[in-house]
């Protein structure tokens, strides 16, 4: 496929934003090109992230609902952890999904290897030379580890090595408290794994409201995990056959020892090497920059995904990348709603849901709001399930309108499906008590808060936190 090429689209990226970006270009008639590195085809999502972590977490909430099953009178016989089996399985059902993807990849010119631009309308891979009327950069991400002595030579796994390994450690050290970490701890700790977290920040998920993190802390602890918080790693030695971090915390010294280190320190954006300067795009390593249309600082080319450094979501990377590629062609472009499509989903147990605004964010922003809440443990179908753990909580501006949701509970990722409709039709609190909401159903604890602030907005209780 050597020699000169030209397309109405170029995409740098056959991940989720680029693939949604070259189907989103087909459907309005565009010569699409694909360029992809020389790694396995098919994006982070399928290959080492949410598909393979969701496929080992479901095996652990299996074996840890069998620890449990006693106490809804239930006494299971003997029960084993076969973690080769619960890997091969994840195998199957990610090669699955990569053989889909990577079909819906080769019904486009697919060029494979290292993409950069020799111009702002003109990219280099290898022998061959494409020129587009529009680019969308959708590069991706790759694991961050910021300098910490001792760690290259003590040796460390990442979540990449996690979702691979058929012979886990008896020990873990994991560093760090975001998703991915929080996530993989729990999985950890439910097949076995001796653990423990150590953490900089002084709460678990610390980009979100500190009830959140308190809550997953709970139940992280209530599973057998160590969590150390306002703990800054020093450094990392081997001592005898472990592995010790030492931390510095506001008492002092903290060592921990365990047979390995996982690193969940975060993401960083896929921005060097691509010629982005030459292309006139203007980026850092926090990621491409991009406008509210999704335009890079040269208006033919736009950016996607993890590459922007905003929001590492798969739904906002393929929305987004449909975004893109809809204004680049488009005479009337669409702006990207960033607090809606910032809705987000913790995979632990009890899971953890966002919609719309935070307390946190409102605060920042110095929006007045109300806010309720509403425990799982007085719902009744909670109860009869024994899923009693994790709260609602609702925001409302002083007008009624929902500003945002926070869910922490047993299927939090799925009942936060009515709140982002919420916060999308620009509902009020009592527009919900209009709905009707099935009985007994986790779903109706929405219902709760709603009322709550419908009351306290009617009549102006000492109720709203103002900036």
């Amino acid at each position: 496929m050597s020699g000169q090429h030209a397309f109405d689209l170029c995409v740098l990226g056959g991940g989720s934003a680029g693939f949604a970006g070259a189907t989103t270009a087909r459907g309005l008639g565009k010569t699409v090109a694909i360029i992809d590195g020389t790694g396995p085809l098919a994006g982070l999502c399928i290959l080492r992230g949410c598909m393979p972590s969701k496929t080992l977490i479901r095996s652990a909430e299996i074996a840890h609902l069998m620890k449990v099953a006693p106490t809804l009178g239930v006494i299971p016989s003997a029960v084993r952890i076969d973690v080769p089996a619960m890997v091969a399985r994840k195998r199957h059902i990610i090669g699955e999904f990569a053989d889909d993807r990577i079909k819906g990849l080769e019904k486009f010119p697919l060029f494979r290897g290292a993409p950069c631009f020799t111009g702002p309308a003109q990219v280099q891979v290898d022998d061959d030379t494409i020129e587009a009327e529009r680019f969308l950069v959708a590069t991706g991400s790759h694991i961050h580890l910021p300098p910490i002595e001792g760690l290259a030579e003590t040796g460390y796994l990442t979540s990449d090595d996690v979702l691979e390994l058929d012979l886990l450690p008896k020990t873990v050290i994991v560093l760090g408290a975001g998703d991915v970490a929080v996530e993989l701890a729990q999985y950890l700790v439910r097949v076995g794994v001796d653990t423990t977290i150590v953490q900089r920040g002084a709460t678990l998920l610390s980009g979100e409201d500190p009830d959140v993190g308190q809550a997953v802390r709970e139940a992280l602890e209530a599973d057998g995990i160590r969590v150390h918080t306002g703990a800054l790693v020093q450094r990392v030695e081997r001592h005898g056959k472990a592995k010790r971090v030492i931390a510095k915390t506001a008492d002092g010294e903290l060592a921990v020892e365990a047979e390995d280190i996982f690193a969940a320190l975060g993401r960083r954006p896929n921005v060097e090497g691509f010629g982005f300067d030459v292309a006139g795009i203007s980026y850092d390593a926090n990621g491409v920059k991009i406008d509210e249309y999704m335009r890079t600082t040269n208006p033919r080319i736009f950016a996607a995904g993890d590459a922007t450094g905003m929001n590492e979501l798969v739904h906002v990377a393929v929305y987004g990348g449909a975004l893109a590629v809809a204004n680049a062609f488009a005479s009337s472009p669409r702006r990207l709603n960033v607090d809606l499509w910032a809705s987000r989903a913790v995979f632990t147990d009890p899971q953890v849901g966002i919609a719309g605004l935070t307390e946190r964010q409102c605060r920042e922003r110095g929006i007045a709001y109300a806010v309720a809440r509403y425990p799982f443990n007085d719902l009744g179908k909670a109860i009869t399930a024994e899923l009693t753990q994790g709260f609602v909580k609702m925001l409302a501006a002083l007008d009624g309108r929902i500003l945002g949701v926070t869910i922490v509970g047993a299927e939090a990722s799925d009942l936060i499906a009515e709140a982002i409709a919420l916060v999308y039709f620009g509902a009020r609190c009592h527009d919900v008590l209009e709905m009707p909401h099935l009985h007994p159903t986790l779903a109706e604890i929405i219902t709760y808060p709603a009322e709550e602030l419908c009351e306290k907005i009617e009549h102006q209780q000492h109720a709203v936190v103002t900036p």
